[in-house]
């Protein structure tokens, strides 16, 4: 059972394979050409570089001590990734990094049909006022003149010549072409992008990533035809991102420090005024020191009002914040400036309400207002505008609760001055504004310091850790896999060409097409014989393939012959399909068993059989049947043994008539008295009815099938020939494509 279902599964794969086996040089033309054209493809694409550099992104979080004036603005947030990443993929600093890298003034020579981007060694320069977008193709002539062809985009193309060195004024176009080298090559292409259009060449060929997902490490990659401009552009991106990260912290000090400086200009007025009071009343009145009671006063009412200073100033800060937040101005560039009061925690907040306007304007660049992404930021953003104005009008709350607690204290000292003697009580009171702006003025000295220092000395927290390499191979194309993916993809197209020509093809290609149309026994394959061969096949090379299988249909056929003399006819659908060669060597193998055979060419519209032997056609079958010859005349004796031939002489004009006459019976009558086997070369049945009147005097009739030639409609005529009642009826599969098991077919009643 195995060894049976192991057969079928052979049977069918084999069966299987025949389609791409007939279509083979189909199959093998397709893939070459198809890895051809892959070829010619990858000659004009340009190679793709990368560059790859390394970023890593650190910061500390904020630890603001509650009531100190500026405090939280001089601690850092902690950094985002993702935002930072934004960042990085942002126009701003792309536009920086532009500064250093040309993507705008792009050169290109051609040669071979080829063009090649050149970067930097360039042996001409063009200024351009007007022309973006226009393709100007430069001829040079020599070192002083160049033809300039410039086509632009639904404009009619210019061409003119011009000299080196000179503006140039187009009708869409003014540029100016100076030579600074020398020119190797015949062609050479200009063209200038707008920032538009470099900034999204710039955005779908840069990849920005997180190493690994707890890594506070950003991988930067950029691809482009030319490798040292894109090792240039990832450099220049990573340097333009840590510049502008210590810009913004900067700026922010540098805030920091107008609004200190603002504020000491009115302190210092108001400290020297309040000194030379105190001086010029010490002058005046001879008094010099308070009393043990004064001066404990004094300190307490120069604190108060100091730190009624401190929340005034503190007040202003929230208050401009609260109306920055409300306005939804400049929210990416608040600088958060002496909150005080649980300042961390609104820090944060902004922190989050920056990264999320940052992470809207990215998504804008892509997207519109509508998408999905936008409207959840854009929500996001509402929220989180909300709760930090909540949070701000808190902090005014206790500020204000602070105020009113400092006044409420300070009117309670003031009693106390009020019951001080009147020398003493003034002096008091210009000991303490005194002492107010002293304080005030020493804590804003103390802040500007602070803030100036770290101005200074401000770096980023965030490094390059890898910078970028000038690639030595390009990532793509990937050319052996784009090679043998066009071939795979030829040969597939091939293989399913394959399938459908043989689906729709109406020839017959194997002897399986035969037995699933018929019930007719296949008595006879022929394997396909040499190219233009002539004569008799079977002699030529009595133990080849094509000898063995007429030796096997010699033999099956006296399974169908009775003892004594056959007549055997042999007959097609139309022309070439190869009954004549059938004909021929059928004869000549059944001549070398012994038997007298003779073989007559009944075609006599076109006949050939003559030529087979060798011999005249002046005379034969039609002009013994029209009565003009005798048939010792017509019969020729071949140059093999028991083999003689009777050619179909000159066309008549009635070769139906002929046939049909009692003199062709009267023929097939003596020469059964003479030859053992009669082999007769009819004409083609689908042609002519010749062929089955010839039938009808057989005793053996072979129908010729060619492979690759004959259709498969053409297997109708054998089974309406069996319904006929023709007797001995067989088919002879011919010019078959030669295997060891082509022949041998048993015949079956």
């Amino acid at each position: 059972m195995e060894n049976k279902d192991y057969k079928v599964d052979e049977i069918s794969f084999t069966k299987l394979m025949e389609p791409p086996l007939r279509h083979k040089i189909l199959i093998i033309s397709l893939t070459i050409l198809m890895a051809i054209l892959s070829i010619i493809y990858l000659y004009f694409q340009p190679n793709i570089y990368k560059a790859t550099s390394t970023l890593e992104i650190s910061g500390k979080k904020a630890s603001p001590s509650i009531n100190d004036l500026l405090a939280t603005a001089l601690s850092q947030s902690s950094q985002n990734i993702d935002t930072e990443m934004e960042i990085l993929k942002s126009h701003f600093v792309a536009k920086m990094a532009l500064k250093k890298v040309d993507f705008i003034h792009h050169y290109y020579y051609v040669s071979n049909y080829k063009t090649v981007e050149l970067y930097k060694d360039t042996p001409f320069k063009v200024d351009i006022k007007k022309g973006y977008g226009v393709k100007f193709t430069i001829y040079p002539k020599d070192n002083n003149k160049f033809i300039l062809e410039a086509k632009k985009k639904g404009e009619e193309s210019f061409e003119k010549e011009f000299e080196f060195n000179q503006w140039i004024k187009g009708p869409y176009f003014e540029i100016k072409v100076t030579k600074i080298g020398q020119f190797k090559y015949d062609k050479y292409i200009y063209e200038a992008e707008n920032i538009k259009d470099v900034l999204r060449y710039l955005d779908e060929n840069l990849k920005v990533k997180q190493a690994t997902p707890r890594a506070s490490i950003i991988v930067i990659s950029f691809e482009d035809s030319v490798a040292q401009r894109a090792q240039e552009y990832v450099d220049a991106l990573a340097k333009a991102y840590i510049k502008q990260s210590i810009e913004r912290k900067t700026k922010q000090a540098t805030k920091r420090i107008e609004f200190i400086d603002e504020q000491l200009k009115e302190i210092t007025k108001n400290l020297k005024a309040s000194e030379d009071k105190l001086a010029d009343y010490k002058k005046r009145t001879n008094i010099i020191n308070l009393s043990t009671k004064a001066k404990a006063v004094v300190e307490r009412t120069s604190k108060l009002e100091a730190e009624l200073r401190k929340i005034s100033l503190e007040r202003e800060v929230v208050q401009a914040l609260y109306e920055q937040v409300k306005s939804g101005k400049g929210l990416e560039n608040i600088s958060i400036v002496g909150m005080g009061l649980d300042g961390g925690s609104l820090i944060g907040m902004v922190q989050q309400l920056q990264d999320a306007i940052i992470k809207k304007e990215m998504l804008l660049q892509e997207y519109t207002n509508a998408h999905p992404e936008v409207i959840k930021v854009t929500s996001s953003i509402i929220q989180l505008k909300y709760s930090i104005l909540q949070k701000i009008k808190n902090m005014l709350k206790l500020l204000k609760e602070r105020e009113a607690f400092a006044r409420k204290s300070l009117v309670k000292e003031k009693k106390i001055i009020s019951t001080l003697p009147k020398s003493e009580k003034i002096l008091t009171n210009l000991k303490r504004q005194f002492m107010v702006n002293e304080k005030i003025y020493s804590y804003l000295l103390e802040k500007r310091s602070e803030s100036s220092v770290i101005k200074a000395s401000t770096i980023s927290s965030n490094r390059i850790i890898d910078k970028a390499e000038v690639a030595s191979k390009p990532v793509k194309p990937k050319k052996k896999l784009i090679v043998l993916g066009g071939a795979l993809i030829g040969f597939i197209i091939a293989l399913i060409l394959a399938y459908i020509i043989d689906l729709i093809d109406d020839k017959i290609e194997s002897k399986e097409d035969i037995e699933k149309l018929t019930d007719v026994p296949i008595v006879g394959t022929i394997p396909k014989a040499k190219d233009n061969a002539q004569g008799v096949a079977v002699l030529d090379a009595p133990k080849s393939a094509l000898s063995e299988s007429f030796r096997s249909l010699r033999t099956n056929l006296q399974f169908m012959t009775k003892d004594g003399n056959s007549i055997i006819a042999i007959t097609s659908t139309v022309a070439a399909e190869g009954k004549t060669f059938i004909s021929v060597n059928l004869a000549t193998i059944i001549s070398l068993t012994g038997q007298k055979t003779i073989v007559l060419n009944l075609d006599m519209r076109k006949p050939t059989l003559h030529d087979r032997f060798g011999l005249s056609n002046s005379s034969g079958m039609s002009t013994y049947l029209s009565g003009k010859s005798l048939l010792y005349e017509i019969i020729q004796p071949s140059k093999y043994e028991n083999l003689d031939v009777i050619t179909s002489g000159p066309i008549p004009p009635n070769p139906s008539e002929l046939i049909n006459s009692r003199a062709f019976k009267d023929l097939l009558e003596r020469l059964k008295a003479v030859y053992d086997v009669i082999i007769l070369d009819t004409p083609p049945i689908g042609v002519v009815a010749d062929a089955r009147v010839i039938m009808n005097q057989s005793d053996v009739n072979l129908y010729v099938l060619r492979e690759g030639y004959s259709k498969k409609s053409f297997v109708a005529n054998v089974d309406k020939l069996k319904e006929e009642g023709i007797r001995g009826l067989g088919i002879v599969y011919n010019d078959t494509k030669f295997s060891k098991d082509s022949y041998g077919y048993g015949y079956y009643t």
